[in-house]
């Protein structure tokens, strides 16, 4: 597993590198102190995870996250921010982001975020898993992994396909042609998947998965 970290707060990123370390998943970290090293080291090498601050010169955060999507569609990423209002969380999730960690967690919730994140899950700080959808409550056990299958069993194999892609983030053209649809198509999956599960937007959905504590491969 490829990460990359990109943080403009080198004790941080070190930081980060080291409890990458300590997952026991074999990762290969790289570490970069503004978005535009960052793209440089995906364009050398593409990543599976980017952890990205929200906060930092040059690009804003939604437009990194634009930047490092056209470049690596495949990559899942994750924001880092010291500020961690619902609305900033909401905002990185409606571009795309599969995770939310704030900077000022402890270093045991730090781990517990990135061990989540590199085995497949989804991770939102738990005072925001409450809310929309049909399992609103308390934040999963996340040491029990749940497949798509498991937790939404009412889903077809090709609407399990679109959920699974919507949690990695990818926008519906990259669906569509990943799965090799139409766009339409794509549309009229996410109609159903969102009456399935209870919510009105990608955004709800992903949340919506947190909160079931579901893992993608």
């Amino acid at each position: 597993m490829n990460v990359l970290v990109i943080d403009d707060h080198s004790l941080f990123r070190e930081g980060l590198r080291l409890l990458l370390a300590e997952l026991g998943f074999a990762i290969d970290t790289q570490i970069a102190g503004s978005c535009e090293e960052g793209l440089a080291k995906l364009r050398e090498q593409p990543a599976d995870i980017v952890l990205l601050d929200w906060h930092m010169e040059g690009l804003s955060g939604a437009e990194a996250m634009v930047a490092i999507r056209e470049l690596v569609p495949q990559a899942r990423q994750i924001v880092l921010s010291g500020e961690k209002s619902a609305a900033l969380v909401r905002t990185a999730i409606d571009n795309g982001a599969v995770g939310f960690i704030a900077k000022d967690s402890e270093p045991e919730t730090l781990l517990l975020a990135l061990n989540t994140i590199a085995s497949g899950g989804i991770y939102l700080p738990a005072t925001l898993l409450s809310g929309p959808g049909r399992t609103a409550g308390p934040a999963p056990d996340n040491h029990l992994p749940s497949d798509l299958t498991q937790a939404f069993p009412e889903l077809t194999q090709r609407q399990g396909d679109v959920l699974a892609a919507i949690l990695r983030g990818l926008p519906n053209k990259v669906i569509a042609r990943e799965l090799n649809i139409s766009d339409q198509t794509v549309k009229s999956h996410l109609s159903v998947i969102f009456r399935q599960l209870n919510v009105q937007s990608r955004t709800e959905a992903v949340y919506v998965c947190a909160r079931q504590g579901v893992r993608i491969a």
